[in-house]
């Protein structure tokens, strides 16, 4: 009699257990990661310009920082993003870390909401190493290894379209433009780490000696560093891959496209997870998810209203 008693309590704790468990089990996504495309070339970046491999490092992991920072305090606490998670961000870029880290370790809550979102910045920031590694290499036909990693990026779900999309009109949602108002330099810093991203394109590419790499992306280092330390929040808009190395989006536009529309998307979903307009966290991975499924995905290419069809136009103001 008195083990049913206590084990009444008891049942009743496992039964709530489980429905909560298979609640949040309700929320869970299918994983499906990709390996990275592998040859000869990879990691050259790493072994040969370390210095630039390790900011690259430190760049992975200002976004995620972010996002998590941002879902956890909702979106509306100025000191706790502007001071504390931004300098968390430059402390770790000032390690200069010689591995890029764990996304998933450093925002566990924003990975749990909007995974397939998260999987497709993953696919796009391996198509960046990879483009710059086959750069730095003395990979013989650099044009044809270049084309094969496109092809296997494109040949995933979760590829970004290489269509130029209309940056503007992603900009003019009802949410939009409420992460760099509230939190300029932090908008400012991720910026920071764009231009650094797509300016090296030009200079590696324009020397073939290992030296004159190195010695040809210092004065970019230079300005990035200089952006850390002093945000540039007198700019009005991202920067964009043909402004800064018009070289390297002459000869390869479908990847400069999908680098363009994978930072306008981190623009996107840092206005998400900031605006009250979208204040529960179904609504923000709903409207997440839209965006992608909508204007950002090569799957959407036929039907997608943003596809930009005629003369692109300047967009980046300094």
């Amino acid at each position: 009699m008195e083990i049913r008693k206590l084990l009444r309590p008891a049942g009743f704790i496992l039964t709530a257990t489980i429905a909560l468990v298979m609640a949040a089990c309700s929320q869970f996504e299918p994983r499906d990661k990709r390996f990275y495309y592998r040859a000869l070339w990879n990691f050259a970046l790493r072994e040969d310009l370390a210095e630039l491999d390790s900011e690259f490092n430190g760049v992975d992991f200002g976004h995620s920082n972010l996002y998590e920072n941002l879902l956890l305090t909702g979106g509306n606490n100025v000191q706790a993003i502007e001071d504390r998670a931004r300098k968390e961000t430059l402390a770790f870029i000032a390690t200069k870390p010689r591995l890029n880290p764990n996304e998933e370790a450093i925002a566990p809550t924003y990975m749990k909401l909007a995974w397939r979102a998260q999987n497709t910045f993953d696919e796009a920031h391996a198509l960046h190493r990879a483009t710059y590694d086959i750069v730095v290499s003395d990979e013989p036909d650099k044009d044809r290894a270049i084309r094969n990693v496109l092809a296997y990026y494109q040949d995933s779900a979760y590829a970004l379209t290489s269509e130029r999309l209309d940056h503007r009109r992603l900009d003019q949602f009802p949410y939009s433009q409420s992460f760099r108002k509230r939190f300029p330099l932090f908008n400012a810093t991720i910026w920071a780490y764009h231009y650094l991203q797509v300016a090296v394109y030009d200079p590696l590419q324009a020397t073939q000696a290992l030296t004159a790499k190195t010695q040809a992306v210092r004065p970019i280092l230079m300005t990035y560093r200089g952006y850390l330390a002093q945000p540039p929040v007198q700019w009005t808009f991202m920067p964009l891959t043909a402004e800064l190395s018009p070289l390297f989006a002459s000869r390869y536009p479908e990847i400069a496209n999908i680098f363009d529309n994978l930072h306008m998307l981190h623009d996107n979903i840092s206005d998400i997870l900031t605006s009250e307009l979208l204040p529960t966290w179904e609504a923000k991975r709903a409207e997440i998810y839209r965006l992608v499924n909508t204007y950002y995905l090569a799957s959407a290419d036929a039907t997608n209203p943003m596809v930009v069809t005629t003369q692109p136009r300047q967009e980046h103001h300094h």
